[in-house]
């Protein structure tokens, strides 16, 4: 699959988000290709290995200064890129969270200061960014004070975006760009 980017200034270098319409193909493998062509586009380097950590989250061993996250939802997929480890996850804007799991893995506190799908898509980014697992959304409480979220680890930045009929999370330790990049 071959993508069109935009052109991006050097600051974009930090943290760069892309995302784009899923092809024929399964999230997986549209989300890979996306992250290949723009690492290709970044650093015009040959694309290298990647593994996972025991906890499943991929990087690449052999360039750790270079951190990556992915995500896929029905409709789109959602590749970050930065100098530091990042986290990100894209779900479509009518995808609803069952109370039962909101219950399950939310407390009372952050039911009631959150849009559900928006605190799903920063637990969900928050995981990825740490390297967690999924089942340690349920021991990560988040509070929020007007519209700043307040993570456990104060030096993590989030943003929430609205992506055509997607919303997404990306949370890291850099201040975010304003803007996804769609190609």
């Amino acid at each position: 699959m071959s993508f069109k980017f935009n052109k991006f200034n050097e600051s974009d270098r930090i943290m760069v988000i892309f995302s784009t319409r899923r092809s024929d193909k399964s999230g997986s493998e549209t989300v890979y290709d996306l992250l290949r062509a723009a690492f290709l586009l970044h650093y015009g380097a040959v694309f290298p290995e990647i593994k996972k950590t025991i906890n499943g989250k991929p990087h690449f061993p052999n360039m750790a200064d270079i951190h990556f996250s992915l995500s896929h939802a029905q409709t789109h997929v959602l590749c970050v890129i930065a100098d530091k480890p990042v986290g990100c996850d894209i779900e479509v804007s009518n995808r609803v969270i069952s109370q039962k799991a909101l219950r399950y893995f939310c407390s009372d506190k952050e039911r009631d200061m959150f849009d559900p799908l928006d605190l799903w898509l920063l637990k969900e980014s928050y995981v990825k960014l740490l390297g967690g697992t999924f089942g340690s959304i349920r021991r990560l409480h988040f509070l929020r004070d007007g519209a700043q979220v307040i993570f456990p680890d104060p030096d993590v930045c989030s943003k929430l975006y609205s992506i055509d009929g997607c919303r997404a999370a990306v949370c890291g330790y850099d201040p975010l760009p304003e803007k996804i990049i769609l190609v």
